[in-house]
């Protein structure tokens, strides 16, 4: 369930048509890039956020006004905003008409990408400040290339403080995703796997078709301090993989 400000007045009148979607701008990245905008027209409650792309790739950043919803120092898998995931990718933030959302994606190759916001009207937005921590709701993890027979890491740092739900990780190789696992994720310096040294967890359990239930993790991290995802691959070639988390 998204959290959103308590000074939110929502229009509900079964008998009025109000808005409840947000459309953003479409289209083909280029050098791997493009910047996905979006404006509402009017005072809305923005509800949740879904990105589709026809490759795989990462959130840079994703932005109301000039405050990024990204507790971490590290991109945000595309991963979590697909609109066949589990785990619902929740925005929570009013906005009036002034304010534009943006999301910096950049994909593995060149790619074409859309997005949407679902919505509800509201009566007045307040200011983003007034807001406090309804913006925190991402932590990418970024993504790395797992060598053929090694190990690799995903590292990120917090920003600020948040409550972290659960992680989403994704293999870029869909096809080979069974070959890779986790050996370990590390929150603060702790492990929090508790078996043997030489067990690991499958990365498709964490993908984004397992239920939120089944995976939360409900730790709470301060700025500065560092999740990291320790990733071993026993195929022949390398493998890409992203992550991030839900935050509250």
């Amino acid at each position: 369930m998204y959290k959103q400000s308590s000074n939110c007045v929502v229009k509900s009148a079964p008998s009025s048509v109000n808005p409840k979607f947000v459309p953003a701008t479409f289209g083909a990245t280029t050098s791997n890039k493009l910047q996905v905008t979006a404006k509402a027209q009017e005072p809305v409650l923005i509800k949740y956020l879904f990105v589709k792309a026809s490759d795989n790739g990462v959130v840079e950043d994703l932005k109301i006004g000039n405050q990024s919803l990204n507790c971490s120092d590290s991109d945000i898998s595309l991963a979590l905003f697909q609109n066949g995931t589990q785990r619902k990718p929740a925005i929570g933030v009013a906005v009036d008409g002034n304010i534009q959302l943006t999301i910096d994606v950049l994909t593995d190759g060149d790619a074409n990408v859309s997005a949407g916001y679902t919505c509800e009207a509201i009566e007045a937005a307040p200011s983003i400040n007034e807001q406090g921590g309804a913006i925190d709701k991402f932590f990418g993890l970024g993504k790395v290339s797992v060598p053929a027979g090694g190990s690799a890491e995903l590292s990120a740092q917090a920003l600020r403080d948040a409550m972290l739900k659960s992680f989403v990780l994704h293999s870029h190789d869909e096809a080979n995703s069974a070959k890779v696992t986790i050996s370990d994720i590390t929150i603060k310096g702790r492990s929090i796997f508790s078996g043997q040294a030489s067990a690991g967890i499958g990365v498709d359990i964490f993908d984004t078709t397992t239920q939120d239930f089944t995976l939360m993790l409900n730790t709470a991290i301060s700025t500065n301090e560092r999740v990291t995802v320790t990733l071993a691959n026993s195929h022949t070639a390398a493998i890409t993989v992203s992550g991030g988390g839900y935050c509250d």
